[in-house]
């Protein structure tokens, strides 16, 4: 990889400036998924000395690639090898309690999808891998090799949304008595021919899309990772502090739209009690009333953004 530089373009960038960019002294911007910078360096070009980058990875080559681009900035910059479901920690050695702003942003990068060495696509052949931290045990590999058919066809309803989960798990599992599935094009091709020919292009992607967000959430255990990291995030945010969080499927989109509206005071008791149990307050107010799409122009230049959401909170500054 050229340390130098890497082609990504940052989703919906100018949105994330537009409400991130906060107009204080001192801020704390937390970026959980640095990825290459882009964001970060958008949203900080108006710090000084006293502002601070925190910005969290869990991938090795993002990390050291972000800290050869932000060498020589004029602002304070820390980076964190870490999971954002482990926020405590990064703020325990930063010697901080709180922040003015943090963004989640849940895609992954160019480089990320480009490299066939990383496995996370279907669109270039290289081994069954998809993990975001290398040091982690699991691959997608050991994933479609020791689950059950019961058990990969449930993944495959649950995190890719897919219809014909039961028969593509089959599939997995006849082939793999064969001879082991070891690239992500033997995948692809597998799950491919379990599809019914009129089925395969209904939707406008490729038909292994779904199959493979769900190894990867599953991999990366990425849907409960974001429901802590959150939560953290809302824990720890400063008054008038705000949060952004891009999504692009719908398991995320739920996520995020439930945790903000539970901060933002929505009552979550079971249906027909007499009266709330569950201590629902207000602690913010979410400032995009609905969620925001890339534009037109944007959808021009970069189609793979096309499912992104946008959302972003804001805390009181004061309790009501």
């Amino acid at each position: 990889m050229n340390i130098e530089f890497v082609p990504h373009m940052p989703v919906m960038e100018a949105e994330v400036v537009e409400f991130l960019r906060l107009q204080r002294h001192d801020v704390i911007f937390v970026d959980c998924t640095i990825g290459y910078g882009g964001h970060s360096n958008a949203v900080t070009q108006t710090f000084n000395r006293q502002d601070r980058l925190i910005g969290i990875d869990r991938d090795e080559e993002a990390i050291a690639y972000c800290r050869n681009r932000f060498a020589n900035a004029e602002f304070q910059v820390r980076f964190h090898r870490i999971g954002f479901d482990d926020l405590d920690q990064v703020f325990e050695e930063e010697g901080i309690e709180a922040a003015d702003a943090f963004l989640f942003d849940c895609g992954f990068s160019s480089p990320q999808i480009e490299r066939p060495e990383r496995g996370f696509s279907f669109l270039r052949d290289g081994p069954l891998d998809m993990r975001m931290d290398q040091r982690q045990r699991i691959s997608a590999r050991e994933l479609i090799h020791s689950w059950s058919e019961q058990e990969l066809g449930e993944m495959f309803k649950n995190y890719g949304e897919e219809r014909f989960a039961r028969k593509i798990a089959k599939s997995i599992v006849r082939r793999r008595q064969e001879s082991p599935i070891e690239t992500t094009q033997e995948l692809a091709d597998i799950v491919i021919s379990a599809i019914p020919m009129r089925y395969r292009h209904q939707e406008g992607i490729h038909p292994a899309t779904r199959v493979f967000q769900a190894i990867r959430i599953m991999v990366n255990n990425e849907l409960d990772v974001l429901r802590v990291g959150l939560q953290k995030a809302l824990d720890r945010l400063r008054p008038g502090g705000r949060i952004a969080a891009l999504s692009y499927h719908s398991l995320e989109h739920r996520i995020i739209k439930e945790r903000f509206r539970e901060f933002c005071g929505r009552c979550i008791c079971p249906p027909g009690l007499p009266q709330c149990g569950c201590g629902a307050r207000a602690q913010g107010s979410i400032i995009t009333k609905k969620p925001m799409k890339p534009c037109a122009a944007e959808l021009e230049r970069n189609i793979r953004c096309r499912s992104a959401q946008l959302r972003v909170l804001e805390r009181f500054w004061q309790s009501p």
